[in-house]
């Protein structure tokens, strides 16, 4: 689960693994693995909910621009103990929020299976407190812009400031549960996913699939600050990195996978070494590195290339 005083984890878009594996031929295993991904994973519209669902939350938890960044970077402006003579930057990104706003409207209208079911409903609650925010944001920013606050002795942004929070944090608990909505159909999917391609003969895509959802498994306990269960999670993560690297190099140099499968690896590699940094030197820094190579895995990932469906 997303905590808002952490770096964000990312996830991986849901148009990354193919759902159907056509390439693979008419075996029944093939087949009966293709039935239970599309029963995990649903209907197209479903598919497509989630393509714009997953967009939208990447925005909404980006490291320089989503709602948390933003958050943190105004309370540390501390507006009721500022004063008019102050230099003052209003923290925002309308262009980004809009964005997101956008993305998740798109998915919501579209109709989808039972799988969406949990994640629909955060979507209802979510939107309106972001566009809560940002209609906050749309009448705060040109008020700092333009400095306004210096004819009007800050009146008005701290006025707004009770208000503002509570719009963030409206927004942040909205994410978090939308969050949890997501990570638990695309889990699923995942996982049926997985399977599929091992029993298709694609060995080396169902190692990097093991590899990435364990690595998901061990950021979320990173990030909860529980190095109990991440200490669990670290030795079959390591196992499963060390198939990575065997599915690599078994792969025909010309094989367009072999470089994403190398840098996936590495990204990974160096998680688990920030991880071992942050139990020694118990410094934040590092604890959020571990989730930024997390990140930087999750979108190699969009190049990975899965059998045509």
């Amino acid at each position: 689960m997303m905590q808002f005083q952490s770096r964000f984890r990312l996830i991986a878009s849901a148009g990354v693994m193919a759902l159907a594996l056509a390439a693979c031929g008419d075996n029944g295993a093939a087949k009966g693995a293709n039935a239970s991904v599309s029963a995990t994973a649903g209907n197209e519209a479903t598919r497509e909910k989630f393509n714009h669902y997953v967009e939208a939350f990447n925005k909404l938890v980006d490291d320089n621009w989503g709602v948390g960044p933003n958050f943190q970077n105004y309370q540390s402006l501390d507006i009721p103990n500022k004063s008019a003579e102050d230099s003052i930057s209003f923290p925002e990104n309308i262009t980004t929020l809009e964005g997101a706003i956008t993305a998740l409207k798109e998915g919501r209208a579209l109709r989808g299976g039972q799988q969406a079911a949990r994640a629909d409903a955060a979507v209802d609650k979510l939107i309106p407190q972001l566009e809560a925010l940002l209609a906050q944001w749309k009448t705060l920013d040109p008020y700092y812009e333009t400095r306004k606050y210096r004819e009007d002795g800050l009146a008005q942004g701290k006025a707004a400031d009770g208000a503002l929070k509570t719009a963030y944090q409206s927004a942040v608990s909205g994410i978090e549960a939308f969050d949890g909505a997501l990570t638990e159909y695309l889990r699923a999917r995942d996982a049926a996913q997985l399977d599929a391609y091992r029993k298709a003969g694609h060995g080396d895509l169902a190692n990097l699939m093991d590899a990435m959802q364990k690595a998901d498994h061990f950021t979320d306990a990173v990030i909860a600050d529980n190095k109990v269960e991440a200490d669990r999670l670290l030795p079959g993560l390591e196992a499963a990195v060390a198939e990575v690297r065997k599915s690599e190099a078994a792969l025909p140099a010309d094989d367009g996978n072999k470089t994403e499968f190398s840098q996936i690896a590495t990204y990974l590699e160096g998680m688990i070494g920030y991880y071992r940094d942050w139990k020694q030197s118990g410094s934040e820094s590092h604890r959020e590195y571990v989730v930024d190579r997390y990140n930087d895995a999750v979108g190699q990932m969009d190049d990975v290339e899965h059998p045509a469906t």
